[in-house]
């Protein structure tokens, strides 16, 4: 194998993620499954492919000349293995034309197009105009917005912590990780608790069979730099007394760091893993492909160039783009495969883990207080969270307002428990999901499409003190990606009169606003908010009014979206001067001006009015002595009236349409405006009451001790943005960036205060989820006021929420196994074919979903990452709860009978819904529960039911395609990978 061909390869082993053989998680150990299959398709069968194509297509042209020259030769009578130029053809095709220097360009035209795109185990979408020059997708835009990862998934992953092993001189070398816990998910831990790999100084390397383990922590060190605490590793490992030690001094230098060993070289690969993130492609197929007939138009073809090349150069040129474009295929192909089937695994819909609920005793039944009083883990929680000793029958009766956790509690417990509930989600009050945000996104959108009243998000900002770190350097791209895919995902579940809220200070206002713009339209921005959060201001920043921060508003649709007021100061209820029988009011000009108020833009409320001054009669008709009023601005240019045709009819039938005369003979169109409930929220918002130090931070350290949160938001803050969109004081808010859970706090507190019904959901993916923000929703539900941790008082509020787990990006990865496949039945074509394209989606499939396990579906298990580094434990996943959320099912009741397992609840669109969950009973048991419970499927009580297994109940045709038994299983599959 010459230079250019190792160049080659070595590339796509970088690219194929063969350099990471050492390591046994997520899509490298999917990878290393097979490196030995791909090492043999990149150093055999790609170069035999190379040297093949080569051939083929440099010989095409030779071949037709000598078929053409027999051809003529033969129509003369002559033969033509007499003719020496037939004998010159044949000796070209037989020496063939391919020689090693025009093979190599073949390899340096693949190694150049790939390495452009490719780095650091991502690709990146720089779309070339010319060298040094990049061109964005534009589509003809009076405005495009563009960004280096628009077309990607940001993925945060958990942390490397697998043990990492490398060879010097055949020696083995290990970095072992010892008792490291850590934030799962990748989760930022907070400033003052940053943890880091950090050599165990008393134990740091032992020998085992001949390889040296080198020890690590991963712990808190405050702010130590994770490169300084590998210099001080260094030193005290190379000082260790140890025959292999002296292998880890080889040098490995760089061009920045002469001096760097081997050992440097390693470490800091381990540690720098624990920061990385990456990306998926959302199309790498499509943008390679196009990116290549860029690349052969403008650095193979020359086009430009055509008419100085003769026409042997021309054929030569193209046999090289035939040979270049069939191989770059190839490998597009395979990669391709790669991305897609990680794009696959990233929008799967997750299984529900650790589903629980957390009850207020005033909602459970006494019978069960017997049980409860018997269970120590339950008081021990108590009496650490709410400082309540419960000693007795008594106490319980007493404590209405203590939480009830069913994770205390065995499934038995837990099934007789919510069976006594006639509307389970509809009595819930709140959802805590501990998960990244894209994953609960993403199960949300059948279950809550478009029926979340208001989403308030508080990310983190992307400066010093909250910054994610980025892998690529694309940091601002980075985080625009984040917010840009969830933002898109949140929208989905908003209706037409919801309103999205996001807090953002200046450092990333622009940015935000702009893909909000993009997302919601720049037309359905209702307003951008300032709030005053700290006086003083920010002590960390170098810049003029850093004392506030910004809050963006958007709806679907402004002009139908419900704003709540807040209460009219004196001066404004005064200016409601006059008054009838159906209280205060005011003339209001009924010409609107302004925004949105041209006839373009709203048609319908551009018409005449039609007024005769003699009788007073307003009128849309035109007759005979009224003047014809048309919505004119003092400026004589069209404007509309601010009601429709059929509501200004309204309000003429009411007498409170006023037309009087001006002095110059127009006419003027006065609306009573009565008085409100209150006035339309500032755009600038000050007072102590929304200093986040006093309202934020003392307030979460009185609720939770050593609470690890420097800088949460205020209360009030929170509080007054979610009354802004809840105006009937009901409805479901959202918070996908939950943190310490103040908009749960916030949402509680709002229907303490007006004894509303908002429901919230909570989706946070930090360790913290346990700690504090779960927690703080459990202390704000027993009582309103706290202090050093404990109440203040026991003010409660009666309440239910439900919690859950989902399984994570990397869950999803580390449970991945492949099937053997037996290729010996295919032909080398088919092979190939398998390989670039299906193996890794074929042979993987059944891991993905195990359907057989649904035949007794309490007990499927799937290995969850625990808060320990590396270390995942076979758990018990919820179908019944992940199910629900697959079909958008509002469960209504949930009831383990004889056995079984049955749901009753409607879908969105209010269709009953029953589904009956079996363990490993035949179809005979459920044939007679089933008459049992005098069920039939020829009623129309239900829409649809679901049942596991194949079965042998009635059925019935709902419609052309569709029947109204199902199986659980087939539904699940097609819900949970989008089929």
């Amino acid at each position: 194998m010459n230079e250019k061909q190792e160049k080659l390869i070595k590339l796509l082993e970088d690219m194929f993620q063969l350099n990471q053989t050492d390591l046994d998680f997520g899509i490298y150990r999917i990878m290393n499954q097979k490196a030995d299959e791909i090492k043999q398709f990149l150093q055999k069968d790609l170069i035999a492919s190379i040297k093949n194509a080569f051939s083929v297509n440099s010989n095409d042209g030779l071949q037709k000349e000598l078929n053409d020259l027999i051809s003529t030769i033969t129509n003369a009578g002559m033969n033509p293995e007499d003719s020496p130029k037939v004998k010159e053809i044949r000796e070209k095709l037989s020496s063939s034309s391919n020689n090693e220097s025009t093979e190599n360009e073949i390899y340096s035209y693949l190694t150049n197009f790939f390495s452009r795109y490719y780095k650091d185990g991502d690709f990146v979408s720089l779309r070339r105009y010319k060298k040094d020059t990049y061109a964005i997708p534009y589509e003809g835009e009076e405005v495009k917005l563009h960004w280096a990862n628009s077309d990607q998934y940001y993925i945060k992953t958990s942390e490397f912590f697998r043990d990492y092993t490398f060879k010097v001189e055949n020696k083995t070398y290990h970095f072992k990780i010892v008792e490291a816990d850590t934030e799962k998910n990748n989760n930022k831990a907070s400033d003052d608790n940053e943890r880091r790999f950090v050599l165990d100084y008393d134990y740091p390397i032992y020998e085992e069979n001949g390889e040296l383990f080198i020890r690590f922590e991963y712990k808190s060190t405050g702010k130590e730099l994770q490169s300084k605490l590998n210099e001080k590793a260094i030193e005290v490992i190379l000082k260790e007394q140890n025959a292999l030690i002296e292998n880890l001094k080889t040098l490995s230098p760089t061009e920045k760091n002469k001096t760097r060993t081997i050992l440097e070289k390693h470490l800091i690969d381990y540690t720098s893993r624990n920061s990385f993130d990456y990306f998926i492609h959302k199309d790498l197929k499509g943008f390679l492909s196009r990116e290549l007939d860029f690349f052969i138009k403008n650095e193979i073809l020359y086009i430009d160039d055509i008419l100085d090349i003769s026409s042997s150069q021309i054929e030569n040129t193209l046999n090289k783009v035939k040979t270049f474009k069939t191989i770059a295929n190839k490998i597009i192909a395979f990669l391709s495969q790669i991305e897609e089937f990680q794009k696959k695994l990233w929008l799967k819909k997750k299984f529900v883990i650790d589903a629980n609920y957390c009850i207020t005793l005033d909602r459970i039944d006494e019978k069960y207080y017997e049980e409860i009083l018997n269970n120590d883990k339950q008081l021990k929680e108590w009496k650490a969270l709410f400082d309540v000793e419960v000693k007795n029958i008594e106490d319980l009766k007493k404590e209405k307002f203590l939480v009830l956790d069913t994770k205390f509690f065995n499934i038995d417990f837990k099934n007789k428990l919510l069976s006594e509930f006639d509307d389970i989600d509809g009595e819930c009050d709140g959802v805590l999901v501990n998960s990244d945000n894209f994953g609960a996104l993403n199960l949300f959108q059948e279950r809550y499409k478009e029926q979340i009243k208001m989403i308030y998000i508080d990310p983190p900002y992307n400066t010093d003190a909250s910054e994610i770190i980025y892998k690529n350097g694309y940091k601002q791209s980075s985080w625009i990606t984040l917010m840009y895919n969830r933002i898109l995902l949140a929208k989905n579940l908003l209706n037409q009169t919801s309103i999205l809220s996001c807090a953002i200070d200046d450092f990333e206002l622009k940015e935000l606003m702009a893909i909000s713009d993009d997302i919601f339209g720049k037309e359905n921005r209702l307003g951008l908010l300032s709030i005053e959060i700290k006086p003083s201001g920010r002590t960390n920043d170098n810049f003029m009014a850093t004392s506030d921060e910004y809050y963006l508003f958007y709806s679907k649709d402004p002009m139908n979206t419900d704003i709540n007021f807040f209460e009219l100061t004196d001066n404004q209820t005064n200016q409601y001067s006059e008054e009838d029988d159906n209280g205060a009011f005011k003339w209001r000009d009924f010409l609107r001006t302004g925004g949105y108020s041209t006839p373009e833009e709203r048609p319908n409320s551009f018409y005449p009015i039609y007024y005769d001054a003699s009788s007073n009669e307003i009128s849309l008709e035109n007759k005979d002595g009224f003047v014809k009023i048309l919505p004119v601005d003092s400026e004589g240019k069209y404007r509309v009236w601010r009601k429709t045709p059929p509501s200004f009819l309204e309000h003429v039938s009411k007498s409170e349409i006023k037309i009087t005369q001006r002095k110059d003979g127009s006419f003027k169109v006065n609306l009573i405006d009565r008085i409100k409930s209150g006035t339309r929220p500032k755009s600038l918002w000050t007072g102590a009451k929304y200093d986040a130090s006093s309202h934020g931070t003392k307030l979460l350290n009185n609720i939770i001790k050593d609470n690890p949160f420097s800088f949460p938001k205020s209360i009030n803050a929170v509080k007054d943005i979610l009354h802004v969109g809840t105006i009937e004081n009901d409805g479901i808010l959202m918070d996908f960036f939950a943190g310490s859970g103040t908009t749960g706090h916030a949402t509680i507190k709002l229907n303490r205060e007006d004894n509303g019904s908002r429901k919230y959901i909570l989706v946070e993916m930090g360790n913290y989820f346990d700690s504090v923000t779960k927690p703080r929703i459990q202390k704000t539900i027993y009582s309103d006021n706290w202090k050093d941790g404990k109440p203040q008082d026991k003010d409660g509020i009666s309440q239910m929420f439900k919690y859950f787990r989902l399984e994570s990006y990397e869950d999803c990865l580390n449970n991945l196994a492949f099937k053997n496949t037996n290729r010996g039945l295919f032909d080398d074509n088919v092979k190939e074919d398998y390989l670039l394209n299906y193996m890794l989606d074929y042979e993987t499939n059944e891991s993905l979903l195990n359907i057989d396990a649904f035949k007794t579906p309490f007990d499927y298990k799937l290995k969850i990452a625990t808060s320990s580094a590396g270390e995942t434990v076979e758990t018990n996943v919820d179908l019944v709860e992940t199910f629900n959320y697959l079909i958008g099912l509002k469960v209504k009741t949930r009831v383990m009978n004889k056995g079984f397992l049955v749901i009753q609840g409607e879908n969105l669109k209010e269709e009953k819904i029953l589904i009956i969950w079996r363990n490993g009973q035949s179809n005979d048991e459920l044939n007679s529960f089933f008459e049992k419970m005098d069920w039939t499927v020829y009623d129309r009580e239900f829409a649809t039911i679901y049942v596991n297994g194949d079965n042998n109940l009635a059925n019935l045709k709902k419609d052309e395609e569709h029947f109204k038994v199902k199986l659980i299983e087939e539904e699940f599959k097609a819900r949970m990978f989008g089929e």
